[in-house]
């Protein structure tokens, strides 16, 4: 699996964009996420690259990188209850976010920017749709916007953001990381939705946003982890008024360019920090064989007074490529990813007229810490009997069943039905196993790091 902005996904694609929108938001409209709540201090940002809608329904239980604004604390009023903003609720209730009313209509549907702000090195602005709309299945609107005109070097510069519905609209929120400190006083930034549920378009708007004061401070700190060849090294802290961002260099190895940085955090106390926005890739640049990422995590409070130092436990989810067992190849075969000790050995495959099993066992049954339905759904999910000549496209699977043959030992069993497969033959079939999936969501631990704040 390897992390990707829509931006990057969508680019990559060598078809008409247009299209390729419509099949992914089709594909939305389709999939189904059976998502386990991740740890409260980062968010799983990973992505498997396929084609059109394909992006988002690889894996169940991995979550998309996308503007997706879930509901959890209901608090300042309907139009806030939606959005889970800490950092947008304390500068609300110390009067510091910069209300608006800035409307575009176009084909009957008014787009309003409501409000924004700019804290530290986080931009948020929220806004408002009318108009009859295409709604999802679950009751929401989905839109396509891009910040800076599409610039590259901008995290997430093109995305896709989710609507919730309420009594009369349905009202949006977008947060993105500005790759600098600083913006001049009382600047804009463009912003421009593209397509609002099925209905392509141009509503176009300056946002106004004011630098709110804030604090930063160089740091020097590194942490690295020579078997996955990574180091992050922690560059500066900016301190706004309702948040903290940490800034650093991450450095990965060439076939690492998807890999992603995740942080935990900790207090002087030993309590846990919430992160609200992780691996936020600002800038990346290929050096010699290296590729070297400048990204941010934001902390949603400012810490200053409230501890005297962050203790940082940087991970990073390493990303690795697919890979295929041939249905004539001697069993056991293992599968081992590149730079991690995680592993799939397929220890037996079965050929009958109507079916087809494989028998596996995964990670030597070692869980490391995970459920063990957290296995069991990559077994469902992750090991693929699919056709050699579209080994790398994601379709829907084929039909298959999912037996635990040994609990404690991490060993399955998938029986595949071919009986309506016209052209089945174990030359042209092969089983699909998704490493990346694995280090995605086992990311490797590098040293910790302690930051002081007095």
């Amino acid at each position: 699996m390897e992390k990707k902005s829509f931006k990057e996904a969508y680019e990559s694609i060598n078809v008409p964009k247009e299209d390729v929108l419509k099949a992914i938001i089709n594909g939305m409209n389709r999939a189904t996420f059976n998502t386990p709540k991740p740890k409260k201090s980062f968010k799983i940002y990973v992505w498997s690259i396929g084609v059109a809608a394909a992006i988002f329904v690889a894996s169940s239980f991995i979550s998309p990188s996308i503007s997706n604004v879930m509901a959890e604390v209901p608090i300042l009023g309907k139009a806030y209850a939606t959005f889970n903003d800490v950092i947008r609720r304390n500068l609300q209730s110390k009067s510091l976010i910069t209300e608006l009313n800035k409307t575009t209509s176009y084909k009957g549907i008014d787009v309003s920017i409501t409000s924004a702000y700019y804290d530290g090195g986080v931009v948020g602005v929220t806004f408002k749709v009318k108009g009859d709309l295409r709604i999802q299945k679950d009751g929401r609107v989905v839109g396509f916007y891009e910040i800076f005109n599409g610039k590259e070097g901008i995290s997430d510069s093109k995305e896709l953001v989710y609507m919730e519905p309420t009594e009369n609209d349905f009202i949006g929120q977008i947060q993105l990381s500005y790759p600098k400190t600083e913006l001049p006083s009382n600047t804009t930034f463009p912003l421009e939705f593209k397509r609002i549920g099925d209905i392509e378009g141009s509503w176009r708007f300056d946002v106004p946003i004011s630098q709110l004061p804030y604090e930063a401070e160089k740091i020097d700190n590194q942490s690295i982890q020579g078997i996955a060849g990574v180091q992050v090294h922690f560059d500066s802290i900016i301190t706004g008024k309702a948040s903290t961002a940490i800034n650093y260099t991450a450095t990965f190895p060439n076939e690492g360019k998807h890999d992603q940085v995740r942080l935990e955090a900790y207090d002087d106390k030993g309590n846990e920090i919430a992160i609200s926005n992780d691996g936020i890739d600002l800038e990346t640049i290929k050096v010699n064989d290296k590729i070297i990422v400048k990204g941010r995590s934001i902390i949603p409070e400012s810490l200053k007074g409230n501890t005297s130092y962050i203790e940082v436990h940087p991970k990073v989810a390493l990303s690795q490529p697919n890979q295929f067992v041939s249905l004539y190849e001697p069993t056991p075969v293992e599968i081992k990813a590149n730079r991690q000790n995680l592993s799939v050995k397929i220890e037996n495959i079965t050929v009958k007229d109507k079916s087809f099993t494989a028998d596996f066992q995964v990670n030597k049954g070692d869980k490391r810490n995970r459920s063990f339905m957290f296995f069991k759904d990559f077994a469902r999910n992750d090991v693929i009997l699919v056709k050699e000549s579209e080994k790398e496209i994601y379709k829907e699977p084929i039909k298959h069943s999912v037996e635990t043959i040994d609990k404690d030992e991490l060993r399955f069993r998938s029986t595949f039905d071919i009986s309506e497969l016209d052209d089945f033959n174990q030359s042209k079939y092969v089983l699909r196993v998704n490493i990346g999936s694995l280090s995605a969501n086992i990311p490797v631990e590098l040293e910790k790091v302690k930051i002081n704040l007095d």
